[in-house]
């Protein structure tokens, strides 16, 4: 069943059980209100049970089949009750002696225990009678035997009209249901078919339009699929731009190692072409440079394509141990370049992997642009924020041209275009800081050389070294 014939079925099903409801409470108010009528006429009556007793008791033998009393149009039978308990016949309906029993209340106001009169309903050969007794002054009481049938027949009546009235209402609460299920999906219907047009183009540039102010649910949903598109759309583009720097990025070392390998084959196929064994062993050492370039370009747009996506769970780590390796990785990339790092043992949450691959790539660029015996400081510190660690050279320095741009992916600086490097070291840093929700500054050391700031704002559990 689809959600609008839910929606109008839900809604016709509490229309309905309130019509329902209310047509029932309204015949039983009726029924109520017919019965205290009757009950108010016969209590009338009870001034002239006196003059009413002994009409009968004038009346001719035989003659109370033919004589009746009227009261509203309805016929009103009379019995009377002598002191002893016995009922005489009177004025039919129900002046049979037999017709009513004397009941345990009837015969109390005959003992003088109650006063009167008595009111109840009793059935005589299967129709029913409302029942008034009153005692006489004399002794004994007298009957009034008031018919239901019109009674009945009205509450009959009655109650086909309210079960006409019920399926009508029964009717328009469904056609109403259903409208107003129609008209509040509709909304939904427009999100649907905007779902099913991206699904279908793969436009994730196409947007949907909010239906009501910002404060109704389906104008919320529509900006949230609308962020989602975005969201989407960003990506995309984010990763079209990734694979198109990359291939141009990758195409500079493979047409390099291409050039080498044919020198090499040609060399090979070709005696008289033959490299001299210097030559040769150059051509070998460009060879594996330009591979392990390759190699490490590879990795890093790997890493970058990966994101955020599925990122390894946050440990509890040392960060001064992590400052510790990530300087032992990349002090080989320079062994006349020292490498300081300064700073006491502290924990923090965070992921170790990655944060130590973003201070390596800090690290190694600050190695590769310092001068032969020139040295690298790495300071770990807390902050306000958090953990800090900052990684200071006294390399050329960053221009002016280059600070906006130093974290964009596969861009270079003017100092890095003469050395081997892919430009994504910096972008991985910058994505690391963003996964771990800090940041990264880079900025102009005074002196001469870079400065740059890695700060994770992440709570410091304790420092080891006051531990016991």
């Amino acid at each position: 069943m689809t959600l609008r014939a839910r929606l109008a079925l839900l809604t016709s099903a509490a229309v309905a059980l309130a019509v329902v409801a209310a047509s029932v409470a309204a015949w039983l108010l009726i029924r109520t209100s017919l019965l205290d009528e009757i009950d108010h006429r016969l209590l009338e009556r009870v001034p002239d049970i006196e003059e009413m007793a002994r009409t009968a008791a004038e009346l001719p033998e035989g003659s109370g089949r033919r004589i009746s009393l009227m009261v509203g149009n309805e016929p009103l039978g009379l019995q009377t009750i002598t002191p002893d308990g016995a009922v005489e016949p009177g004025l039919p309906p129900g002046n049979e002696p037999d017709a009513l029993v004397l009941d345990d209340e009837e015969q109390r106001m005959l003992a003088g225990e109650i006063d009167g009169p008595l009111l109840r309903s009793d059935t005589i050969e299967g129709e029913d009678f409302r029942v008034m007794t009153s005692a006489l002054a004399d002794g004994g009481a007298l009957r009034l035997v008031q018919p239901l049938d019109g009674v009945h027949t009205t509450l009959t009546r009655i109650a086909w009209l309210l079960a006409g009235i019920t399926g009508v209402g029964v009717a328009a609460a469904a056609a109403l249901g259903w409208t107003t299920a129609r008209t509040g999906l509709r909304p939904i219907d427009r999100l649907v078919d905007a779902a099913e047009q991206v699904a279908t183009t793969k436009d994730l540039a196409h947007r949907i339009d909010p239906p009501g102010n910002d404060r109704h649910e389906v104008a919320r949903l529509a900006g949230s699929v609308n962020a989602m598109l975005a969201a989407l759309d960003d990506a995309r583009t984010q990763q079209r731009q990734l694979v198109e720097d990359a291939g141009h990025e990758l195409r500079t070392p493979l047409t390099t190692l291409r050039n080498d390998l044919g020198v090499l084959l040609r060399s090979e196929q070709h005696p008289d072409r033959s490299l001299a064994p210097s030559d040769r062993a150059g051509l070998l050492r460009d060879l594996e440079a330009e591979a392990a370039a390759l190699s490490d370009m590879v990795g890093e747009i790997v890493e970058l394509a990966r994101g955020g996506a599925e990122p390894e769970p946050p440990l509890e780590t040392d960060l001064r141990a992590l400052v510790d390796r990530a300087a032992a990785r990349t002090r080989r990339v320079d062994p006349a370049v020292t490498v300081i790092v300064a700073g006491r043992p502290f924990e923090a949450v965070v992921h170790p992997v990655l944060l130590e691959r973003a201070v390596a790539n800090l690290i190694r660029n600050a190695v590769q642009v310092s001068p032969p015996g020139g040295a690298v400081e790495v300071l770990l510190d807390e902050t306000a924020d958090g953990a800090r660690v900052r990684v200071l050279d006294r390399g050329p320095g960053i221009s002016d041209a280059d600070l906006p741009r130093i974290f964009d992916r596969f861009y270079r600086g003017q100092a890095a275009r003469e050395r081997h490097g892919s430009g994504l070291g910096l972008a991985i840093v910058a994505q690391a800081a963003e996964l771990h929700g800090g940041a990264v500054t880079a900025g102009r050391r005074k002196g001469g050389g870079a400065a740059f700031a890695l700060v994770l704002p992440q709570p410091i559990l304790s420092p080891l070294l006051d531990r016991p």
